[in-house]
């Protein structure tokens, strides 16, 4: 008989497979409960490693940031207005101050020098962990050391290295900025002198020097005109009196000029005395004794020799054409008519000083019009020039007011950080935790033995997976 049909014979109980699956299943049991007690020594001593660790203190700290932002704006007399303005870190969405905030912290420069303020090495120090809160300006930081003080002093250390970068960024961001507003300044400064240099060559080369010249010379010349409108009026009033004057005594300024001229010479008073007296007496004797008396013969010539005198005295003070004022030679036996004859000169001697302050206001007047058309060509280019000097000047002092004013900001990159919560004293380790130990055995535990478990019935899982389908 074949062997396997002879095997098929065979009663079910001593099948070979039954039996080798009998033997299998006698063994299954203690491999099972071998592989755990394995596995739960092995949870067990990673436990025990874990909580041999040294203690490892976590101290924290709090910083805020300011959520307002400041402004600023001063003017300048005769050059403009400078606004200097800090916004709020949190004003543009896109941007978040506290993700740079907490790469700093974490940064290998605030490392190294957080290592140098503690005097240990670099290595020695682990990174601290940053913690951001939503919808808040907070920033929680904790260091971790092997002590509760060198926890604390480690967050110390983190925080003035901190600040110590954050100040060396706004010092470099500021030099930076002040650098190309410099640049631009200098610029600025060149086109500046640049227009002053032309102003100064154009004063060089102009009788324009301001425009305030101009200014002043219009005025001038309105004065001018004013005092002219007023000589002239003046004029025309005493030259109407001295024509009535003149027709009322019935000589004229220039002659009544002429006797006061010989009144006021002693000699010349004295030759009319002796005049008068030797007229006098020739009447007095050719009454009494005729003409061809010899007293009356002897007072002629005297007569006569007084009035030849008087000609050569008055053609020494006046000239050949004297005839005329010895014919008013009577000013002094007639008081009216020596009063209206000083009248008469006087009004004369106002005319002629009037007439020539008229003449020399008429002089200054063209000589005022002639430079009021130099002036006038001039003042267009002065006022162009003066336009670009004051433009130049304008850009130039409003870019040095924004780099003085943009000295106080800052903190626009980099906003102010305050302590909200100093570094606090750990009291008790952050690891090792047993209760983390605990919870780490039980799982364990539980996840090695329900994996067992189902290892061990998987042929009944199977078959109840293939009857549900």
């Amino acid at each position: 008989m074949d062997p396997r049909e002879r095997s098929q014979n065979l009663p079910a109980l001593w099948h070979p497979g039954n039996f080798i699956s009998r033997q299998l299943f006698r063994l299954r049991i203690p491999r099972y409960v071998w592989v755990a007690l394995i596995c739960y020594a092995l949870i067990g001593l990673v436990v025990y490693l874990y909580l041999q660790r040294s203690p490892v203190f976590s101290s924290s700290l709090a910083v805020v940031l300011p959520g307002s932002g400041s402004s600023s704006s001063f003017s300048i007399d005769e050059v403009g207005q400078a606004n200097q303005s800090t916004n709020t870190a949190f004003g543009n969405a896109s941007f978040n101050p506290l993700v740079n905030y907490k790469a700093i912290l974490t940064s290998t420069v605030v490392l190294k020098n957080s290592a140098l303020r503690l005097g240990v090495g670099l290595d020695s120090i682990e990174r601290p962990q940053v913690e951001l809160r939503d919808s808040s300006s907070l920033l929680f930081v904790y260091a971790q050391g092997g002590s509760p003080t060198q926890a604390e002093q480690l967050a110390w250390a983190l925080y003035e290295s901190f600040q110590e970068s954050l100040d060396a960024l706004r010092l470099d961001e500021t030099q930076r900025r002040d650098d190309s507003i410099r640049n631009v300044l200098d610029q600025y400064r060149q086109k500046l002198a640049s227009t002053r240099a032309a102003i100064i060559e154009f004063q060089q080369r102009a009788l324009l020097m301001s425009m305030a010249q101009l200014d002043q010379l219009v005025v001038t010349l309105s004065d001018l005109n004013s005092k002219r409108l007023s000589v002239k009026a003046n004029l025309r009033s005493i030259e109407n009196f001295v024509n009535r004057l003149s027709l009322d005594v019935g000589v004229s300024p220039s002659l009544a000029g002429q006797a006061f001229r010989l009144q006021s010479d002693a000699e010349f008073r004295g030759f009319l005395k002796e005049l008068d007296e030797s007229a006098g007496l020739v009447a007095q004797y050719s009454s009494r004794w005729g003409s061809q008396h010899p007293k009356v013969v002897a007072q002629k010539l005297r007569y006569d020799a007084a009035r030849q005198a008087l000609k050569r005295r008055s053609q020494e003070l006046l000239g050949t054409n004297s005839s005329d004022a010895l014919f008013a030679m009577d000013l002094q036996y007639s008081p009216q008519r020596s009063q209206l004859f000083a009248q008469l000169l006087d009004s004369a001697a106002q005319l002629s000083g009037l007439t020539a302050e008229l003449n020399e206001l008429d002089l200054a007047d063209a000589r005022l019009n002639d430079r009021l058309k130099i002036f006038t060509r001039e003042a267009s280019e002065l006022e162009r020039l003066e336009r670009e000097h004051q433009l130049a000047e304008a850009v130039f002092m409003s870019a040095a007011a924004r780099l003085e004013s943009g000295k106080a900001d800052v903190f626009s990159s980099y906003p102010a950080v305050q302590l909200l919560a100093t570094p606090s004293l750990p009291i008790k380790a952050k690891s090792p935790d047993m209760k983390i130990a605990l919870a780490i055995a039980a799982l364990g535990f539980l996840c090695i033995t329900f994996g067992l478990l189902t290892l061990w019935h998987r042929t009944f899982f199977i078959n109840l997976l293939l009857k549900s389908e």
